[in-house]
């Protein structure tokens, strides 16, 4: 496994961004996306992965669903800031399930 692509995906401010900041960061999502296709196509031939790297990848989507679900329920209508957060939410948790189901078979 290519520990830059581990590096990276650690590195990334992304989620940081979303949380305490609550900005879109589009460069550092962007750069999360390319860092997630590369890490499926690496772990495709893996059948274990780094704790570490499972626990992050596990976390990126739940932190950006619970950051959606925070904002929706104090704002209490769709805003574009919110609808963001929700295509960005089910984005990255279909990348994840890739690079995790890649792994199990």
């Amino acid at each position: 496994m290519d520990d830059l692509l581990k590096q990276r995906l650690l590195s990334n401010t992304f989620v940081d961004r979303v949380r305490n900041q609550m900005e879109i960061d589009e460069a550092a999502y962007q750069e999360l996306i390319e860092i997630l296709t590369n890490l499926s196509d690496e772990l495709k031939s893996q059948k274990v992965i780094d704790k570490e790297l499972a626990l992050t990848l596990y976390s990126v989507p739940q932190i950006i669903r619970n950051v959606y679900l925070t904002y929706e329920e104090h704002n209490g209508k769709a805003t574009e800031f919110g609808n963001k957060l929700e295509d960005i939410w089910i984005d990255l948790d279909a990348m994840v399930l890739e690079c995790l189901i890649d792994t199990s078979s």
